[in-house]
């Protein structure tokens, strides 16, 4: 993933989350034209900003990283269940879902 794609991801998660460009700057605190340049590739995203930016659209680095436009909150839901079972039960679910492919 190179930086293009980070900033393609912000503007689709700021974008599913029904945030304007303006609206999102001010919730994470900086002038209305933050994400803006930010998004226009005038100023580099700071990490810091990018993990505001996450908690402010409701979700995780590894959703914003790894589910990018492929984020559903029923997947993310499996996902989460799926990772606090035990490796045996794991298994079960995926020769499960072997079976039924």
């Amino acid at each position: 993933m190179d930086y293009n794609e980070i900033i393609n991801r912000l503007g689709y998660f700021r974008n599913k989350a029904n945030l304007s460009q303006r609206e999102l700057s001010q919730r994470l605190g900086y002038n209305p034209q933050f994400i803006k340049t930010i998004e226009g590739k005038q100023i580099e995203l700071k990490v810091k900003t990018l993990i505001d930016f996450c908690e402010v659209v409701g979700i995780s680095i590894f959703d914003f990283f790894y589910l990018g436009k492929e984020f559903n909150p029923e997947i993310k839901e499996f996902l989460d269940l799926f990772q606090s079972l035990s490796d045996e039960k794991k298994t079960m679910i995926i020769n499960l879902m072997k079976n039924l492919k």
